[in-house]
């Protein structure tokens, strides 16, 4: 027997038992909440907006992820109810049940979506990931100095047509000012004044649509949105300059 210098017998070291992550309340209840929150909840899509714009297709496919994993926990819980009653504490009981609760409130949220109306319905689609795409031109774009830049440009590089944005241009040509709007693609038109504007567009596939910024001079009209197929939802940023997204 292993023994301390003053002769008295060492204590041996309970260890406790190390907790299995199938059983950790952290990754089946407050991950999931947290889930709900960014998902259903639209915060995810705030932040694509605020600090990743370029991003927003990888947002969907994480989505998708996130809705597997949410699935998971939902049986997981029901595993855990039906198993080992005797066995847990009625407040285990009771966290388990919550545990399984908030992945019903995730997929309950996510089916609501779908009776809201047209309005509606885009505002919580479109409206959270715009206001953070908002929030994000206010902070990094120099508006002023992108407007002396189109003021500099020649008619000829703006000319007005029918079919509008078909000048482009390379973002080599861009000034600092709207550089800051990595992998956006720049286009050139007119207002209804003839007065020289700026779209800068992201997006390619179906799925993500098209969404980007409009920059003018401050006369310069910002449309109402268009809920029709194929159209468009504009937020304000000042006058003159709108953010949007295609509703595809």
């Amino acid at each position: 027997m292993n023994t301390k210098e003053s002769g008295e017998p060492a204590r041996a070291v309970k260890r406790m038992p190390r907790g299995k992550w199938k059983d950790s309340h952290a990754v089946f209840f407050v991950l999931p909440l947290i889930l709900t929150i960014l998902f259903p909840g639209g915060g995810v899509f705030y932040l694509c907006g605020r600090f990743r714009p370029s991003t927003l297709l990888d947002v969907y496919w994480l989505y998708l992820a996130v809705i597997a994993f949410i699935f998971y926990c939902f049986f997981s819980g029901i595993a855990k109810l039906s198993g080992r009653r005797g066995n847990r504490t009625r407040n285990e009981r009771l966290l388990i049940a919550a545990e399984t609760g908030v992945p019903l409130v995730f997929v309950g949220l996510i089916l609501a979506i779908f009776f809201l109306d047209g309005a509606q319905f885009c505002g919580y689609r479109y409206g959270l990931f715009l206001h953070g795409l908002r929030d994000r031109v206010k902070s990094k774009v120099d508006i002023g100095a992108t407007r002396t830049w189109l003021q500099l440009l020649d008619d000829k590089d703006y000319e007005y047509s029918s079919d509008h944005y078909t000048a482009s241009i390379s973002r080599a040509d861009l000034p600092e000012a709207l550089r800051t709007l990595k992998d956006a693609k720049p286009m050139l038109s007119a207002d209804e004044n003839g007065d020289a504007k700026i779209r800068l567009r992201w997006g390619s596939t179906p799925i993500e649509g098209h969404w980007g910024i409009e920059i003018g001079a401050e006369t310069m009209k910002i449309p109402p949105s268009d809920f029709s197929m194929y159209g468009e939802y504009r937020l304000p940023v000042e006058p003159g300059v709108y953010v949007w997204q295609s509703l595809e």
